[in-house]
């Protein structure tokens, strides 16, 4: 059996730039048929004080992609984008508010100055109102990250950092002796504009995805702190996210975010930034509900740069077509322009589910 299926060389696959100069951190959610909004990070390069966040539509299924509109744009920098969509229409973007920066500019992290906003969009992302800190503020400073999702009426929002709200219980998951980073889900019974109920779901990671399973219960997939490590792990819930355990770790260091895909047939799609040689997209499939994974990678992409690269985001569209967003910036020779934006692109591929399955079923 080979050890890697290359997306690109299966029937169907399409590669194209959403936007170029900027896109990172992208997180898309699906409008309705094959309409999609993707929304990123433009301004500045991974940090800086003129980072804001835009958004791009494609109402052809991820083939090609609109000019970006800005969501929000202060004298902040405005980063950390989380997306999705309300059970009465309404689009939530949630993001966070950094101010940490010295009068010239400079990244100074020490002087804490973080807030958490979210801002709603009633049209479908043209146009955007009502930016005002998160309600909930015991967590107004953290991050929120990737899909905002809904659950049995109620919005669900993954969100990390700053001091545990509670103490860690049997049913919250820790990684690493030394953990401190939380990670939360918030939740919103009124559409987003009131948060609360919050889970800490884990110490010890940060960035993560959630996945609802065909059984009922909930896989949650997050990077480790430990700077030396930044693998994904993976626990389990089987009371709609309340209470969790460890099933371990996923991917090798240097392989993060997450982002899972619930396919069709049941199967687990989680794709991730592979952040060492050679530095791309890449994919894992589990076909028992996450408790293992299957030794091969799919490959995504493997012709990025350097290890500014990734933070993959998935939609599945009704006729099967998957599409995912990931940014790319730097140089061979120069891979972490931290403060300068260095050809940097927002890429999306598009593919074919059953053309996934179909291939992969035949070469295992």
């Amino acid at each position: 059996m080979p050890d890697k299926l290359d997306l690109r060389l299966l029937p169907g696959t399409r590669n194209v730039d959403a936007v170029v100069g900027q896109g990172y951190f992208p997180v898309i959610t699906r409008l309705g048929g094959e309409e999609l909004l993707l929304a990123y990070r433009g301004g500045a390069a991974h940090l800086g004080l003129g980072g804001r966040l835009d958004v791009g539509r494609s109402t052809d299924g991820g083939l090609t992609w609109s000019a970006p509109v800005t969501v929000a744009d202060s004298e902040r920098d405005d980063r950390n984008p989380a997306l999705g969509m309300a059970p009465d229409g309404t689009l939530v973007l949630a993001y966070h508010w950094q101010g940490s920066y010295d009068e010239d500019g400079a990244w100074k992290p020490v002087l804490g100055r973080a807030d958490t906003r979210v801002v709603f969009s009633g049209d479908g992302g043209h146009s955007w109102v009502d930016d005002e800190l998160i309600d909930y503020t015991p967590i107004n400073g953290a991050s929120p990250f990737g899909k905002i999702f809904t659950a049995d009426g109620v919005m669900h929002m993954l969100i990390y950092g700053g001091s545990p709200l509670c103490e860690a219980g049997e049913g919250t998951v820790r990684v690493g002796e030394s953990a401190s980073t939380p990670t939360y889900i918030l939740r919103s019974t009124d559409n987003g504009r009131t948060w609360g109920d919050p889970t800490l779901v884990a110490l010890g990671l940060n960035e993560s995805d959630v996945a609802i399973l065909p059984d009922g219960r909930w896989l949650f997939v997050a990077r480790s702190e430990d700077r030396a490590e930044q693998a994904l792990y993976s626990c389990v819930s089987e009371d709609g996210g309340y209470t969790w355990r460890m099933i371990g770790r996923v991917t090798d260091a240097k392989e993060h975010p997450p982002d899972i895909t619930l396919l069709s047939n049941g199967w687990l799609l989680l794709a991730f930034g592979r952040r060492h040689p050679p530095f791309g997209v890449e994919g894992l499939i589990s076909r028992d509900g996450g408790m293992t994974w299957d030794g091969r990678r799919l490959v995504l992409d493997d012709t990025l740069p350097g290890g500014d690269i990734g933070y993959p985001s998935t939609a599945r569209l009704d006729d099967g077509r998957l599409v995912t967003a990931y940014y790319t910036a730097g140089t061979a020779e120069r891979q972490w322009e931290m403060f300068r934006a260095a050809d940097v692109a927002c890429k999306v591929v598009s593919y074919d589910e059953s053309t996934l399955i179909d291939h992969w079923n035949k070469t295992s």
